[in-house]
């Protein structure tokens, strides 16, 4: 009995040790992504804070200077990695951090749309070599697979931004209630130094102006 109240309390000490590593670790993580998120803002608007909503989960407002988004703020998803169980499951999965910006517009789109960007890479064989000098390359366009069989016009030109945009996003969602726009992309995304963060936010405006051009 004594040897296994030993273990337990050893495995209680390390889960706590764990669990405190975990929080410094996250809040390291957050004012590192602060600042990423200040540059990508370049001089549109600015952070309001932190709000931490779970461990690995926090939610920043911003104060935005264009006129298009009102209330917005930004969801970030790090790694579950609080405990050993939640960080051997996300390693696995190869779960990725996330960014999820949120807004509300000037007019509520007129239409609910949510759109998953998925993103295929293919070979003959696993067994393939993969010398590059072996394979013909091609890019096709962009295949839109939509559960309607018609559209309105407000959706197509909603569509048609997101064709011709070169960017990250992984989700991309219209709705009437608030918030009216959300936006994920990988949290790497707008890491120093990629592409994407110098434009994120203009993409982002062009792309919550489509719900309104297609309005007028």
């Amino acid at each position: 009995m004594l040897l296994l109240a030993a273990y337990l309390v050893l495995a209680a000490v390390t889960c706590a040790l764990w669990y405190w590593v975990s929080v410094q670790r996250h809040r390291r993580r957050a004012r590192e992504v602060i600042v990423w998120i200040q540059s990508a803002l370049s001089g549109q608007g600015q952070v309001g804070g932190i709000r931490w909503m779970a461990p690995s989960r926090f939610k920043v407002p911003l104060s935005l200077t264009c006129g298009v988004f009102h209330r917005a703020s930004v969801m970030i998803e790090m790694m579950p990695c609080e405990f050993p169980m939640h960080w051997l499951m996300a390693r696995l999965k190869r779960r990725r951090e996330i960014f999820t910006f949120q807004a509300d517009l000037d007019l509520p789109p007129a239409f609910s749309l949510h759109v998953q960007n998925f993103r295929w890479f293919a070979r003959s064989s696993r067994r393939a070599q993969r010398k590059e000098n072996d394979w013909t390359i091609e890019q096709s366009g962009p295949i839109v697979i939509s559960t309607r069989s018609d559209w309105k016009k407000e959706i197509s030109c909603a569509m048609t931004s997101l064709a011709r945009g070169d960017h990250e996003f992984s989700s991309i969602e219209f709705q009437r209630r608030s918030p009216h726009f959300s936006v994920s992309l990988p949290l790497e995304a707008i890491a120093p130094g990629t592409p994407t963060q110098a434009f994120l936010f203009e993409s982002m405006r062009e792309l919550a102006s489509s719900s309104s051009a297609s309005l007028s």
